[in-house]
């Protein structure tokens, strides 16, 4: 039996021995095609791959760059069709080396690595990941959330060229989206492929908002249905005793700020308060949800209420806010707040609005007047001073959430924001509070006169049984210092 070697440099000599233009048949290729995978380049086998395929397959028209974006996303028809192109092309040509480590079989590799996330795929089809809530690619470098902390992923990505390949193909998926030097940022959804009717909220950015070389493309998975108060004690997010008080809360329709750092659940309880207030409702409820990305999940699981969702860039908040209000709603959710909000934030509870919820990046009850105030002085001008007395009328409550161990989350504060004219300054007055050293929570029922008056003019059922069970906690869990000073509010009304 001749051995392989011998196979090898038979068909060398052979080769050496017919001129050029009879090499019509190769013993060696012959072989190869059969045998054991050899030393064949993965990523050069597939630079020929795309070259020789695109000639037939690449258009440069919208059904085509659809179809490109429905198989990166793991659209089935669209990998379908991709995934038989493959498979033809590998049975006229054979692929003889070795797959990259992270798929496993040459068809799945080439697909991922033209069409797809690359290594990161297994981050968007993979049942094992479903409960991941980010991924994070910077430069080669993958990190995925796992359990609450970012951890490396088993693989890095193949080549800094294959991460702005990855993000050419993102862009073409929203053609609207424009990123470059002068717009080195840029936001925008895709569907999830784990979780039909969810969505993955995308970040890019690129130099010189980044280093050459790290560009960074982030990725947050909705992974939460909606949560009643039942539900966020069975999390632990809140202690089962606070559920009534939360609730009679919820429904005194107070305008209220749901606060906390990235990942610290502050939209999942967000959509609970409303949540709560729709099913706490005997009438038909509406409710304008203003968001420039997709943030809530209510409409998808609350039926019976009128739910607008309402998309709108940074230009367009004021103005479409403005005209929200003539669609009669009771409840005005703002799911991620950050400069432009806080401008109709602050218009509509200076108007005489409330029902008005929002979400904001902060871990301070008592300075989240003045933040509100400096978002809209730094975006409009004008004096910081009045909006913050314009910020005092609008903001009533906030909830304070944060990130514990184990991908839990814990509600740290619930707190009155209130105005002290005899100090001239800014407090916020803890109603309920987590205390580390003893493990739970505090409560205190000194509520100032206004807010409860305002309480009780919208609701006097819910307001008695809130202040009543205030009452409770209270003499059980006393909490010591409810008050704490806004130093930055005092500072700019004492100027």
């Amino acid at each position: 039996m001749i051995e392989y070697q011998e196979l090898e440099q038979h068909d060398e000599q052979w080769m050496q021995q017919m001129p050029k233009v009879q090499r019509l048949f190769s013993l060696k290729q012959s072989v190869l095609r059969t045998s054991k995978p050899g030393k064949e380049d993965f990523y050069a086998f597939l630079q020929k791959m795309k070259s020789e395929m695109n000639v037939g397959l690449e258009r440069e028209d919208d059904s085509y760059f659809e179809l490109n974006a429905k198989a990166l996303i793991g659209d089935p028809q669209a990998v379908s069709f991709f995934m038989n192109e493959i498979e033809k092309y590998l049975r006229r040509t054979p692929f003889t080396g070795r797959v990259p480590e992270a798929y496993r079989t040459a068809a799945e590799a080439l697909f991922h690595e033209w069409k797809g996330f690359g290594p990161a795929y297994r981050w968007f089809t993979d049942r094992a990941y479903s409960e991941s809530t980010g991924l994070q690619m910077i430069g080669r470098q993958i990190f995925y959330n796992r359990r609450g902390k970012f951890v490396a992923y088993p693989y890095d990505m193949p080549s800094l060229d294959r991460v702005e390949q990855l993000k050419r193909s993102l862009l073409k998926s929203d053609p609207n989206k424009k990123l470059n030097k002068d717009n080195p940022s840029v936001e925008f959804k895709m569907d999830d492929p784990l979780w039909p009717g969810r969505f993955i909220r995308l970040a890019i950015w690129v130099s010189p908002r980044v280093w050459e070389g790290f560009t960074t493309i982030s990725l947050r998975r909705q992974v939460v249905e909606f949560l009643d108060l039942e539900d966020q004690a069975g999390t632990e997010c809140i202690p089962a005793e606070a559920i009534e008080l939360i609730r009679t809360l919820s429904a005194t329709f107070r305008n209220t700020i749901i606060a906390g750092a990235v990942g610290s659940g502050k939209t999942t309880f967000a959509n609970t308060i409303v949540g709560e207030q729709l099913l706490g409702s005997t009438s038909c409820m509406g409710v304008v949800m203003i968001e420039k990305h997709p943030e809530s999940i209510l409409p998808y699981q609350i039926k019976g209420h009128r739910i607008i969702p309402i998309q709108a860039t940074n230009e367009e908040l004021m103005e479409v806010g403005v005209e929200s209000l003539r669609h009669d709603p009771n409840i005005l959710y703002m799911t991620e707040m950050r400069y432009n909000e806080w401008e109709f934030y602050l218009w509509s509870g200076e108007k005489g609005y409330d029902g008005i919820t929002g979400t904001f990046h902060t871990v301070d009850s008592e300075d989240i007047p003045y933040q509100g105030a400096f978002a809209v002085s730094t975006r409009i001008g004008g004096s910081l001073k009045g909006h913050l007395i314009s910020a005092l009328k609008s903001c009533e409550l906030v909830f304070i959430l944060e990130s514990v161990p184990n991908g839990k989350k814990r509600l740290t504060r619930i707190s009155e924001v209130f105005y002290e004219e005899n100090k001239n300054s800014v407090f916020a007055n803890d109603l309920m509070r987590w205390e580390p050293e003893q493990s739970g929570w505090t409560y205190n029922d000194k509520l100032t006169a206004g807010l409860v008056q305002k309480m009780k003019k919208k609701d006097s059922e819910a307001a008695h049984k809130l202040l009543k069970e205030l009452e409770r906690l209270a003499v059980a869990k006393p909490m010591a210092e409810p008050l704490k000073e806004s130093l930055k509010s005092k500072i700019v009304l004492n100027e």
